[in-house]
Parts: C-alpha cells; structure tokens; sequence
C-alpha cells in the first residue's frame, strides 16, 4: 500500500514537473509573448502569393506551350525544371543574404516587397509569347522568362518562410501559424489556380486560349504583388537575431548538412514531392486521353473542379490536422496522412472510370488533407529544428534552414517536372489526335498508381524514425531558457528551471 501510494505520488511529481517545464518553456523560450489571431492572418495571406508563384507553372506550361503552341512536351519540361534548378541553387545564397541582412524594417521584409514586385512582372510576362515563333524560339522564351520569375520568387518566398520559423518558439502554436499559411494557401489553390487553364479558353479573357493566357497572366501578375506586399506591411519582426553577428555563408551551409535532424526531415518531403508530384501532371492527361477522348473543354472543367475540391478540403481540413497534431503530436498526424494518401493511389485506377468521371473526385478528398500534413507539419518540425540549432550553436538560422530546406524541395520538383514530360511522351500521348491508343492509357493508369507507392513508403519509414518529440522540444526550449536566464540575471527564471 505504501508502495503504491509513493509509485502515485512519484507520478503526480512527474506530471506536475513536466508541467512546469512545458509552461516554462512556452513562456520564457523566445522571450516573447504568443502570436496574435490578427499576425498570423497577416503572415497567412502572404501564402496566397507564394502559392500562386509556386504553383502557377504546374498550371499553365503544358496547356500553353504544349497543347495550344505545340511545343514538344519534353522541352515544355526542360523549360519548366531548369529554373527550378536555379531557383533551388539560389535559395541558400538568398538564405544567408536575408540572415546577416540589417535595416530598420528587419531582416525579411525588404526583400518580400521587391521579390513580390518583380515576380509579377515576370509572372505576366510567361504567358505573352510570340505565337508565330518556332518550337525553339517558344522553348527560348519561356526558359528566359521562367529563369526571371523564379530568381524573383526566391527573394520572396526565402524571406517569407524563414518570418514564419521565426514567430513562435512554442510547439503548438508554430504548427497553429503554419495552419494559418496553409489555410490562405488553400484559399488560393481553390479558389483560383485550378481554373486557370478553364479561365484562358474563356471568352471573356480573349478570342483564343493564346490571348486568354496573355491576360489571364497579367490577372496573376497584379494579384502575386497585392499579397506579397501584404505581410511586409502587416507583419512585425521578431528581433531575435538581428543583434547576432553575421554568419559566413560556407561555415552556415556546413552546420546545415550536418544536422541529422534536418536531413531527415528534407527526407522526408523530398521522397513525398518526387511520389506525388511525379504523377500529379498526368491527372490533366488521364481526363484527356483515357476519359474525354481529347474533349479540351469538358477536360479543362473537370480539371478545374478536381483541383478546387483539392483546395476546399485542404481548408476544411487545415482546423483539423491543427487539432490532431496538438493531441497526438506532429509525427503521428504526419504518418497518418502518408497512410491516407497511399491508399489513395492503390484505389485510384477505379477512380478514373469513363463512365463516372466524377469518381476521380474522390482521390482529392483524400490526397489534400494528407499533403496539408506534410506542408502544415515539417514547416512546424523545422522550427523546432532551428532551436536545437540554437541550443547547439548559439545562433537563430531560419533564412539558412528554410532556405535548404526549400531547396531540397525545389530540386525535388525540378526533377519531377523534367520527368513528367517525358513521361507523357514515352506514354505515346499525341496532342495532335484526339483518341489515343489503348497502351497509351494503361500506361498512365498504371504509373500514377504504382509509383508513388514506394516513395511514400520510405517517406513513412523516416516518419516514424524522426526523434523531435514534444517532450524533446520541451527540454531544448527549458535548456535555452535556462541559458537566456543567466545571461540577463533572472534569478525567479532561474528558480523554476
């Protein structure tokens, strides 16, 4: 009996310790109260202008350059990946600028308004090609002026992260902002991008899809620097690090490959982006070749309405990965949402059926809530990284974190669009027929269902292995809280530590 009463009161100790530490740590370990509703609706409305610039690509090359110019796929792919190439490449160097950056506006926000700016010039500039030119002079343009636009998207979407990682030093409350950028991001992506293919064959916005894409461009160029203008202006700065001195940009690299911790999380994403990505511009060929017999018009509206159910769940949803990671924690939300997806490949070939095609719908339901966890999850989990960096070296790194971390991501989907081209090319689509042959449809069944599977198994392997718990972020927050505590002589911090 006394046994039993001490093993309770141990516990008791225990969980009010545990308490204490993660009360402490939420309250002392940036030194900073908790973000506001009102700073993370800020920061979230900038994401509707990263997702169009990260994603208005996916949207236009092909139906554009491939479809209407008819350019060979597998150049429309070329001049797709090697600005991504590029952009990733950048990311670092913009990284570390935006890191050792000091003006009295701080050291992101600058660099939002010009990035912003200069990539809806270039943005709008994409879709206005010549349309007499040749297939290589189309290719030549459009690498030019994806080559501009994804230079001007790193000076914003490098800085704009890296302010994100920076808000919050809590657990929950990091993925509660990355919910945020999530939910406006969704807004984005369902309210606007899936219709942009549907919008440039609309007679509204010209007499052909050519002259559709032309001001349905200049449309995204204006909305791409109203948002990104947005967080500069509403956001404020956390100055955590603008006291800090500068950081070589070799030395910042180096400490960053060297965390196995961050290795492991960019795993994780970069297997995830190269299953899914790798397979999602086939969706617009699965509806011309193996559902509408190349009806462009029933295809483009189908396609749009796919990709908007993708957007509204992912909102729906945003509320509720928020909930589940706050009760079971990032990982076992993640690898929940990794299992979710997978099934939905497995099911997909009796999704894509002629005789319904509103089945295909169901493959979004399933797929958006499952990438909300990947985008809303790792985003927190690399902010938890950044402070076992600090607990390591002393220094807040977000710009240099972020920025390797986006360039894995980018060089995932480099490789994946280079890919997709000629993947439809070795599928035998020919935009010139509209039936295409029987092998030709097999083929795009058979690999975006099987390829992503063995991608998403080893993202769920990493998953499950990665070593940032709650309670290990609990303890990092208390050790630099005790650290911050002695620096300034706070004896009452320094009592509950």
């Amino acid at each position: 009996m006394a046994e039993s009463c001490a093993r309770r009161a141990g516990c008791c100790w225990k969980n009010t310790k545990e308490a204490d530490v993660s009360k402490t740590a939420r309250q002392s370990g940036a030194g900073e109260a908790l973000p506001t509703i009102g700073e993370k609706m800020s920061y979230g409305l900038g994401a509707v202008s990263d997702v169009i610039m990260a994603n208005v690509v996916f949207q236009l090359a092909m139906p554009l350059y491939n479809v209407e110019l008819k350019v060979p796929a597998t150049l429309v792919g070329l001049a797709v990946s090697l600005p991504r190439l590029w952009d990733a490449f950048t990311d670092p160097f913009m990284g570390n600028i935006s890191d050792n950056t000091r003006t009295r506006w701080g050291r992101r926000r600058p660099y939002l308004v010009a990035g912003g700016i200069l990539a809806g010039l270039f943005c709008a500039l994409m879709w206005m090609p010549p349309r007499d030119w040749s297939e290589m002079q189309l290719f030549w343009y459009f690498l030019v002026a994806s080559l501009l636009f994804f230079t001007a998207y790193t000076v914003f979407s490098v800085p704009f992260n890296a302010l994100g990682y920076e808000m919050t030093s809590d657990y929950d409350e990091r993925t509660s902002v990355m919910s945020y950028k999530t939910f406006f991001m969704n807004i984005g992506s369902a309210l606007f991008l899936p219709w942009l293919w549907k919008m440039m064959n609309m007679p509204m916005f010209g007499k052909d899809p050519i002259e559709g894409a032309r001001n349905v461009g200049i449309l995204i160029g204006v909305m791409v620097m109203i948002f990104a203008f947005l967080p500069a202006w509403l956001c404020r700065e956390k100055a955590r690090g603008q006291s800090q001195s500068k950081i070589p940009f070799f030395h910042a690299l180096a400490v960053t490959f060297r965390n196995r911790h961050f290795l492991m999380l960019a795993s994780i994403v970069f297997t995830v982006i190269m299953g899914i990505f790798l397979v999602f511009p086939l969706i617009l060929y699965l509806n011309l070749a193996c559902i509408y017999d190349g009806d462009k018009d029933a295809a483009s509206q189908m396609f749009g309405l796919y990709n908007t159910v993708y957007g509204v769940l992912g909102i729906v949803s945003v509320p509720l990965i928020n909930y589940a990671s706050r009760k079971l924690g990032k990982r076992i939300t993640l690898v929940a949402g990794l299992c979710i997806i997978s099934f939905g490949f497995v099911i997909s070939p009796l999704l894509f059926s002629r005789d319904i095609p509103e089945l295909q719908l169901i493959f979004p339901v399933l797929a958006s809530p499952s990438l909300g966890c990947v985008w809303i999850l790792t985003a927190s989990m690399l902010a938890d990284i950044c402070d076992l960096d600090e607990l390591n070296t002393g220094l807040r790194r977000e710009g240099m974190y972020g920025s390797v971390f986006t360039w894995l991501v980018k060089a995932g989907l480099a490789a994946v669009m280079a890919l997709s081209g000629f993947i439809i090319d070795w599928s035998g689509y020919n935009p010139d027929q509209a039936m295409q042959g029987v092998q030709t449809q097999m083929f795009l069944r058979g690999f975006f269902a099987l390829v992503p599977l063995a991608f998403l198994v080893a993202a769920l392997l990493l998953t499950l292995r990665f070593p940032l718990t709650r309670e290990r972020v609990s303890e990092i927050q208390l050790e630099l809280a005790r650290r911050k505590s002695e620096q300034e002589g706070d004896p009452q911090l320094q009592g509950n530590v």
